[in-house]
C-alpha cells in the first residue's frame, strides 16, 4: 500500500509541475510506450487518441533536420544511464512546427538496467523565433560587414594601385622635367652667355639695346624653367628645409636690393621699414628670401606707378621663439574679388583675359605658398578699399645667439641726423624708423638746400648725414659737403647697381661711407660712427689669377665657345677635353689648376671621371686640383650626387661671366681689379 507520506509526496510533485507551466512524459524503454500528460496535449493540442504513444510515432513528427541530434543524445543517455537535453521542432496537431525545449533522465529497474525515460518539455516557440531572428539579423551584419570588408579591402588595393601608378607618374613626371630642363638649359647656355660677350663687344647704343632686350628675354625664360622645378619639387614633397642661423634684417633687405633695379626702372617708389628688435634666428632663409623676393617681384609686375613697400615686424612668441611679419604692399590694381580664392594656385593670374597687360607663368605666389606651408607659415592677401594689394607672410622662428664674428662694439648714443634727398616724400619712412632708433631726424630736399642751411651760423649741425644718390650730380662738389660737415658722418645712399666713377673717387676722399639700399637697423643704429675704411666702387670684382690654365671638359661646341671665350675674358688659359676619357688623360698629362667638368657626355660622363680623378689622387697615381662641375641638371639629387662624386664646386648652366669668376676665384689665387666689369 502507498502510504501517506508517498502520496503527499506524489501530490506536491504533481502541483509543481503543474505550477511550472511545463508538461511532462514517460518512455518504458522495455514496452516502448510513450506517455505524455495532459499540459503536453493542450501544449500541442492533441486529445487523448491522438497524442503519439510509440516512439516510432512520436520520432515522425520530429523536423527532419533535428532527428540525427534527438537520436544520438538519446541513445548516448541510455547507454551511460544519464541526462539529456534537447530542442527540436515537433509537428503539432494542426500540422504546424512548433519548438519545444526538453530535459530527460534514464532510469533503472531494481536489477539496475534502464527502464525508463523522464521527462520535461516545454514550448519555446516565442522565444526561438526572437533567437532566430537574432541570428538571422547577425547573419546578415556578418555579411554585410563582409561585404564591406571586401569592399574596402579592394578600394585599399585600388587606392594602393592608383598611389603607384601616381608616384611612377610624378617619378615620370620629374624625369621629363630634369630632362626637359637639361634640353632647354644647355642651348639656352649658348644664348645668354653669347648674348652677354656680344654686349659687352657691343659699340652702338642701338646694339647694345637690342643684346640688352635679348638677354632680359633670356633670362625670363630662364626663370620660368626655374619655376616650374620648384613648383613640381614642392608638389611632389621634395622641398627639404635647409635650416641655419641668419639675420632676418639683413635677410629681407637683401630680398629688397636683389628687385631694386627693376623697380627703378618702372620709376616706382621703394619703401623699406623695420619694426622691432634684429635678433638672430634659424630657419630655412632661402626659402623665406624666395617667398620675399617672389613678393616682391609680383608688386612690381602689376604695379604701373606709385610705390611698393616692404615692412617687416619681429615681436616675441613663446619658449624662445619670435614671430617674423613680413609685408608687401603695393599701390597696383589689386586682385578682383573673383580670383582672390585661387591667387595662390599654380598658373592662375590676376587677370586671365587674353588682353592682359602682364606676362608670366603665375607660378610665383604658388611657390610663396606652398614654401610658407611648409615652414608651418601663412600667407595672406588682402585688396584694401584704398586699391593696392597688401600679401602678409608670417612665421615663427627660433631665436638663437648672435656668432662671435657678427657681434659689434655698443655705438655711441644716437643723435641728429640729416637725411638729403632729391624730392618729397623721400626720407618719410627712413626718418620714422631712425626715430624708432632714437635718433633725431631732419629731412631736407636738395643738397644745396643742406649746404645753404649748414652754413648758417645757427645751426646746430647733424651728428651724421645720409645722402642719397639721386641728390647728387656729376659735378657735385663732396669737398664742400666735407667743409660744412667738418665732424660729422658722412653716407652716400646708393643702389645695389650703382656705377659712378667720379663721384666715387670723391667719396674716398672726403672720408664718406658708401651705404647699399635698403639700410639694416644695424647700419642705422652706426651711423655716427666712423667707417674704418670706405668701398666707395660698389661694382668692384676680384679676378683670377691670369697665368692659371683650366682644363673645360665639355662636349658641345656652343658650350665650347662660350666656356673658352668666358675663361678668355678672365684672363685664364683653357685646355679642352670632349669627354670623360679625354679629361682623365689631359689631367695625367698636366694637372691643371682647376677642372671645369660638364656633367652629361658619351663615353664617360663628368661623374665617373670625376670619381676616376679622385680614385687616382687617394692612390697617389695623381696630384689633384679642384673640380668644379658645370651642369643644366639643378636638381637636390643631381648636387648629391656631385659632391658625393669629389666635386667641390657646382655650377648651373646657363652661365653667368660674375658667376663663374666668383666660383673660380675660390679655388684659383685672386688678383683686386677695382673697377672691372
Amino acid at each position: 500500500m502507498v502510504s501517506d507520506s508517498a502520496r503527499l509526496r506524489r501530490s506536491r510533485a504533481l502541483r509543481a509541475l503543474a505550477a511550472s507551466g511545463d508538461a511532462y512524459w514517460e518512455h518504458d524503454l522495455r514496452s516502448d510506450a510513450l506517455w505524455f500528460s495532459s499540459q503536453f496535449h493542450e501544449m500541442l493540442g492533441f486529445g487523448p487518441e491522438t497524442a503519439p504513444t510509440d516512439t516510432t510515432t512520436s520520432r515522425a513528427r520530429i523536423h527532419p533536420d533535428d532527428l540525427p541530434r534527438y537520436v544520438a543524445d538519446h541513445e548516448a543517455a541510455v547507454a551511460h544511464m544519464g541526462r539529456f537535453t534537447y530542442e527540436m521542432r515537433y509537428l503539432d496537431a494542426e500540422g504546424r512546427w512548433r519548438w519545444l525545449r526538453g530535459r530527460c533522465r534514464v532510469l533503472p529497474d531494481a536489477a539496475g538496467v534502464p527502464a525508463w525515460i523522464t521527462g520535461v518539455v516545454s514550448e519555446v516557440q516565442a522565444q526561438k523565433a526572437q533567437e532566430l531572428e537574432r541570428d538571422e539579423h547577425r547573419r546578415r551584419l556578418e555579411a554585410s560587414v563582409r561585404e564591406r570588408t571586401a569592399s574596402l579591402e579592394a578600394a585599399l588595393q585600388l587606392a594602393e594601385s592608383r598611389r603607384r601608378e601616381a608616384e611612377h607618374a610624378n617619378q615620370a613626371k620629374s624625369r621629363f622635367l630634369a630632362h626637359m630642363s637639361h634640353e632647354i638649359r644647355t642651348p639656352l647656355n649658348g644664348v645668354l652667355g653669347l648674348t652677354e660677350l656680344a654686349l659687352r663687344a657691343a659699340t652702338s647704343p642701338e646694339q647694345q639695346r637690342f643684346l640688352t632686350t635679348a638677354h632680359e628675354s633670356g633670362q625670363s625664360l630662364l626663370q620660368l624653367i626655374n619655376d616650374v622645378l620648384d613648383l613640381s619639387r614642392i608638389e611632389s614633397g621634395r622641398v627639404e628645409l635647409r635650416t641655419r642661423r641668419f639675420d632676418p634684417s639683413q635677410l629681407v633687405a637683401d630680398a629688397m636690393r636683389s628687385v631694386l633695379p627693376l623697380a627703378r626702372r618702372r620709376d616706382l617708389l621703394t619703401i623699406f621699414d623695420w619694426h622691432g628688435d634684429t635678433p638672430w634666428v634659424e630657419g630655412d632663409d632661402g626659402a623665406i628670401r624666395q617667398i620675399v623676393v617672389n613678393l616682391l617681384g609680383n608688386a612690381i609686375k602689376f604695379t604701373e606707378e606709385g610705390r611698393i613697400a616692404l615692412e617687416t615686424w619681429l615681436s616675441a612668441a613663446d619658449s624662445g621663439r619670435c614671430r617674423l611679419m613680413i609685408r608687401i604692399s603695393d599701390t597696383g590694381p589689386g586682385v578682383p574679388p573673383e580670383r582672390r580664392a585661387a591667387i595662390f594656385e599654380p598658373f592662375v593670374q590676376g587677370d586671365e583675359t587674353l588682353a592682359r597687360a602682364h606676362a608670366g607663368a603665375g607660378l610665383g605666389l604658388a611657390i610663396a605658398r606652398r614654401l610658407a606651408d611648409s615652414m608651418r607659415g601663412r600667407l595672406t592677401l588682402e585688396c584694401p578699399d584704398s586699391g593696392g594689394a597688401v600679401f602678409t607672410f608670417e612665421v615663427e622662428l627660433p631665436v638663437v645667439e648672435v656668432p662671435e664674428a657678427h657681434r659689434l662694439p655698443e655705438p655711441p648714443p644716437p643723435g641728429l641726423v640729416w637725411l638729403v634727398y632729391q624730392r618729397a616724400p623721400g626720407g618719410r619712412w627712413m626718418s620714422a624708423q631712425l626715430q624708432r632708433l632714437g635718433w633725431r631726424t631732419e629731412v631736407h630736399y636738395g643738397l644745396s638746400v643742406a649746404l645753404d642751411k649748414a652754413r648758417d651760423a645757427a645751426t646746430a649741425l647733424p651728428d651724421a648725414v645720409v645722402i642719397t644718390e639721386q641728390a647728387l650730380q656729376p659735378d657735385s662738389d663732396l669737398a664742400a659737403l666735407r667743409a660744412a660737415f667738418p665732424r660729422a658722418c658722412l653716407h652716400l645712399l646708393v643702389r645695389p647697381d650703382w656705377n659712378a666713377p667720379e663721384i666715387a673717387e670723391q667719396v674716398d676722399r672726403v672720408r664718406a661711407a658708401v651705404m647699399v639700399a635698403p639700410p639694416v637697423p644695424a647700419q642705422l643704429r652706426r651711423l655716427g660712427v666712423p667707417p674704418e675704411r670706405t668701398p666707395a666702387v660698389v661694382n668692384e670684382r676680384t679676378a683670377v689669377r691670369e697665368d692659371a690654365e683650366v682644363l673645360l671638359v665639355e662636349d658641345n661646341e656652343v658650350n665650347q665657345l662660350l666656356g673658352r671665350e668666358f675663361l678668355s675674358a678672365l684672363g685664364l688659359r683653357v685646355r679642352l677635353a670632349i669627354d670623360g676619357h679625354e679629361a682623365v688623360r689631359a689631367c695625367l698629362e698636366r694637372t691643371p689648376a682647376l677642372v671645369l667638368m660638364d656633367l652629361q657626355m658619351p663615353r664617360m660622363d663628368g661623374l665617373q671621371a670625376t670619381r676616376r680623378l679622385r680614385a687616382m689622387q687617394q692612390a697617389g697615381t695623381w696630384t689633384g686640383c679642384p673640380i668644379v662641375v658645370l651642369t643644366a641638371h639643378v636638381g637636390p639629387e643631381d648636387r648629391q650626387a656631385c659632391y658625393a662624386a669629389g666635386a667641390d664646386g657646382l655650377l648651373t648652366k646657363p652661365l653667368v661671366l660674375d658667376t663663374l669668376r666668383e666660383t673660380l676665384a675660390r679655388w684659383i689665387p685672386m688678383r683686386s681689379t677695382k673697377g672691372s666689369v
